[in-house]
């Protein structure tokens, strides 16, 4: 059985487009590291009982790592929405 349907469009990326996707998928990368340290405090939290002197410092820090992966994730979006469907 062979199907009539024209295959599924693939989108046009512009030059700008590309570099959204490639810059926020660079943006990413805070984020992922930043919750890869959580993760790793909060096991040394749950091991020695009480929290580190310096968590304050490290949650902010997260929290500010966590809003440019906030970001990134934004740009990849605005990136694919905007891209033309192939005629």
């Amino acid at each position: 059985m062979s199907s009539d349907s024209p295959p599924p469009s693939v989108p046009n990326y512009t030059g700008g487009q590309i570099a959204l996707i490639v810059f926020g998928a660079l943006f990413l990368l805070p984020g992922l590291c930043s919750l890869l340290f959580a993760i790793g405090a909060f096991v040394d939290f749950l091991q020695r009982g009480h929290a580190d002197s310096f968590i304050g410092a490290f949650a902010t820090l997260w929290a500010i790592c966590f809003a440019i992966s906030a970001l990134g994730i934004f740009m990849i979006r605005t990136a694919r929405k905007r891209a033309r469907p192939s005629p």
